[in-house]
């Protein structure tokens, strides 16, 4: 996939093969809020996704979360014909300093599946606001903001591994916009949910949000818990004893 023949850091494995040339593709990796990562798993769930993949490399963090007894990829690739769309989800907070090479590695995948445009998410912090943000790869991608109502970001700053996608697909002139959720607090359900709303004007489906909502409750203490021992892990990798207390959620 590199042209260059560059070493690639990040495999795509795909278990069960499928021909995504013309499908969506859904990003959602952790930022602020995690309305993205969660979102984009609730999408999955509800609408019957099918699990084709992950991605695989030697620079994620040594830590996995376990689901129904086994465990499962931090990097995981939904699809669905039904809706020709394709979820990359992600559960594991992506370094800065590795989140160039990831994004760069996306889209040459993206281009090699022929997959025909990308919502990618992000999130904000805002005590006013809409809930939900966007902004586009290119003046296209404006077109079908301004399409579904959503308020466009003119100016502003953004990172991390969804910024440099964004970058990417812009010089590869693939239609895509980003959809920032506006969270109140470190895993914010309710702006998953108006992310969720997003996500179904763009591919036109129907989603009920509600068991979402009913979810935030259970589910925000786990999730944001998680991530913290992410986080501690990157700083502390010479104290194994971190792993005894993993928390888990499902």
């Amino acid at each position: 996939m590199n042209k260059n023949n560059d070493k690639k850091y990040f495999d795509f494995v795909e278990k069960t093969k499928m021909n995504l040339s013309g499908f969506t593709l859904i990003e959602g990796f952790p930022d602020v809020g995690l309305a993205g990562t969660i979102g984009a798993r609730y999408l999955s769930e509800r609408l019957g996704f099918e699990t084709i993949g992950h991605v695989d490399s030697v620079l994620f963090s040594p830590i996995i979360r376990i689901t129904n007894g086994v465990p499962m990829h931090p990097v995981r690739i939904y699809a669905s014909k039904k809706y020709k769309t394709v979820i990359l989800l992600a559960e594991q907070i992506i370094p800065n300093n590795i989140a160039g090479i990831m994004a760069k590695e996306i889209v040459e995948w993206i281009k090699l599946k022929k997959i025909k445009q990308v919502i990618a998410t992000s999130g904000i912090k805002s005590l006013t606001g809409n809930s939900v943000y966007a902004f586009a790869s290119d003046e296209n991608s404006k077109k079908i903001i301004k399409k579904h109502n959503l308020e466009l970001i003119e100016n502003g700053v953004t990172s991390g591994v969804t910024a440099m996608m964004m970058l990417y697909l812009k010089d590869n002139n693939i239609v895509a916009y980003c959809l920032i959720g506006n969270a109140r607090n470190n895993a914010d359900y309710y702006a998953a949910a108006e992310i969720v709303k997003a996500f179904c004007k763009i591919i036109n489906v129907s989603i009920d949000v509600k068991p979402l909502l009913k979810e935030a409750k259970i589910l925000e203490e786990a999730i944001t818990q998680h991530l913290k021992t992410l986080q501690t892990q990157k700083k502390a990798d010479d104290e194994p004893e971190i792993l005894k207390g993993t928390p888990m959620y499902t």
